[in-house]
């Protein structure tokens, strides 16, 4: 089963990218990036559809809304919700992922339309949907990947938690296409320099994250044959 992976970010894909250099090419997933929110979520898996996935992942970091997770946290998506909607995970790839990573959080993630930048928006989303993280993708590959009947699942890693605010010029460098600007990021810290402590927090905290997502994709994807014979990330 080919498999299709999606990211919001463009290191997400990346890293993914890195880890499946070791795969025969034939076994290489499908790893497609068109930024960040629903809208390009939904083109990203149209895009993996059509080039012969036959199952969907979202794969990158999430913002914590439960107080107990840490950066760094791995979060195995049970099911989506945005507010009242839930789509369900595919029952048994979730079990198949959370056997195989150790620690690994079986939750709901939540959607939200723009970034969860305050602890106070984070204690909304948690309250209103129950879930334990959120991202800003997963329920769009989620909806094309019901609409097309295929297998979904969700692997994220908590980067912000439920305590942390998100400085501004951290949100004002990312992009939509999910690339961030670093120069940006820099101007915006000389001019707002009561966000430095915050931008280096996230930095931190973000790094913790890239590891862990860097242990996941060679875990799941660096075994040449590793697909075909029973790597977890796939269905």
């Amino acid at each position: 089963m080919k498999l299709g992976i999606i990211t919001g970010m463009a290191f997400e894909a990346e890293t993914l990218r890195t880890a499946a250099r070791a795969l025969p090419e034939s076994e290489r997933p499908i790893i497609i990036c068109h930024g960040l929110g629903r809208s390009a979520a939904h083109a990203s898996a149209r895009e993996a559809v059509e080039k012969g996935a036959a199952a969907l992942l979202s794969f990158g970091i999430a913002g914590g809304l439960d107080e107990e997770l840490h950066a760094g946290s791995i979060i195995v998506a049970t099911a989506v919700r945005e507010h009242a909607n839930i789509i369900p995970c595919d029952a048994a790839w979730c079990e198949r992922l959370a056997a195989h990573i150790a620690h690994a959080h079986k939750v709901p993630l939540a959607h939200s339309h723009g970034v969860a930048a305050s602890p106070s928006e984070k204690q909304k989303l948690r309250a209103m949907t129950g879930a334990a993280a959120v991202d800003m993708e997963s329920y769009g590959i989620a909806e094309i990947a019901q609409g097309l009947g295929l297998p979904f699942a969700a692997l994220r890693v908590v980067a912000d938690t439920a305590e942390d605010s998100l400085p501004g010029v951290a949100m004002a460098a990312t992009a939509p296409d999910g690339h961030v600007k670093v120069m940006r990021s820099v101007v915006g810290a000389l001019i707002h320099p009561q966000q430095i402590p915050a931008l280096i927090r996230l930095g931190r905290r973000t790094k913790t994250a890239k590891a862990i997502l860097a242990d996941l994709a060679r875990l799941g994807l660096s075994n040449p044959g590793g697909l075909a014979r029973g790597s977890f990330f796939v269905q």
